[in-house]
């Protein structure tokens, strides 16, 4: 049996007791915290600014942002100007700040609006008419005339190039030239049937005993008696010849008036076609006594417009016989507009 000293007891018994003591205690060495010397939360070990407060994000480190727009320096791809995270903290780029940026910017060195991508409104006369579209970029002026005002040298309302008189003040129905009375009569020449013979404006101004069934009016010539046709034929009658006779001499007295179309109406009771084909019929043939009497071919112009444009109703008998007539229009005369200079390069 072997025997054990009292000293080796002595020192058992401590080891034990020392055993107990260390799981009685609360901390063990292996559960003590990592160390953190500026408290932020990061441990030294992996603190790159142990001595500095700073977030996990940045490893410890205090954030760095030189122009305040909340991204750190280390990813703010603009550090020294100031801009939204999505942007990686870079600016927008507006060089002629009009609020669209650069790389959106058809214009970026000249201000404009959104919806023309940038760009400006170069419209000095704001007609409406811009940049090279328009000829006359100066003067304000329609966009059919290509931004170019009407000229219009003598007020008179005719535009100079469809003013026969440019610089004499006139009247529109005499191609804006003014008002003549050749014969000294009182009844200006456009409205005078006879202009080089003097007569009473009761009788068109042509002498008393030349009685006048016409009579001049700015778009028409008005027929003061009724020209009529043998019954449902294209024949005039003979009582028809004075009259046409007259109007015969008052278009050759007024070459002014280059075009003349002859009209032929009907009533709504006839037939659509045959009614047109009765009114064409009827004013060939009042143009074909014109040329007769001399008036030139190229100055007439034979319409049958059937019943399409009624004085009255055809409802009663004195509405169908208004409506069955010839008529004498005068068709404003074509623009001599000139061309126009080609728009600027």
């Amino acid at each position: 049996m072997m025997r054990v000293s009292r000293g080796g007891v002595l020192f058992a018994l401590l080891l034990m007791l020392g055993g107990a003591l260390a799981s009685g205690c609360g901390h063990s060495p292996q559960a003590r915290p990592a160390p953190d010397g500026d408290g932020d939360g990061v441990a030294d070990a992996e603190d790159a600014c142990p001595l500095m407060h700073g977030p996990v994000a940045t490893r410890g480190c205090p954030i760095k942002d030189t122009d305040g727009d909340g991204l750190d320096d280390s990813v703010d791809k603009c550090p020294r100007h100031a801009g939204p995270a999505f942007r990686e903290g870079c600016p927008a780029r507006d060089f002629d700040d009009d609020g669209v940026e650069d790389h959106k910017d058809a214009c970026p060195r000249e201000a404009g609006p959104l919806e023309r991508k940038g760009c400006p409104i170069i419209d000095p006369d704001r007609d409406g008419v811009e940049g090279d579209a328009d000829v006359c970029p100066e003067e304000f002026g329609p966009v059919e005339r290509q931004g170019c005002p009407e000229k219009d040298e003598d007020g008179d309302g005719v535009p100079d190039e469809d003013d026969a008189c440019p610089r004499d003040e006139g009247v529109p129905s005499l191609s804006g030239c003014p008002e003549r009375d050749r014969d000294g009569d009182g009844q200006a020449d456009h409205r005078d049937n006879c202009p080089t013979t003097s007569g009473p404006g009761a009788n068109q101004g042509c002498p008393a005993q030349d009685k006048q069934r016409v009579s001049l009016r700015r778009d028409k010539l008005e027929l003061l008696e009724r020209l009529t046709f043998e019954s449902q034929t294209a024949k005039l009658h003979p009582s028809s010849h004075a009259l046409l006779d007259n109007v015969a001499r008052v278009l050759l007295a007024h070459p002014e008036l280059k075009r003349v179309i002859v009209e032929g109406h009907t009533d709504a009771w006839d037939d659509a076609t045959t009614g047109r084909a009765l009114t064409q019929a009827r004013a060939e043939a009042v143009v074909a006594y014109l040329e007769g009497q001399g008036v030139p071919t190229e100055r007439l112009e034979a319409q049958g417009l059937g019943a399409d444009k009624p004085l009255e109703s055809s409802g009663t008998s004195l509405g169908r016989t208004a409506n069955r007539r010839v008529e004498f229009t005068f068709p404003p005369p074509p623009s001599r507009k000139s061309p126009r200079p080609a728009p600027r390069r």
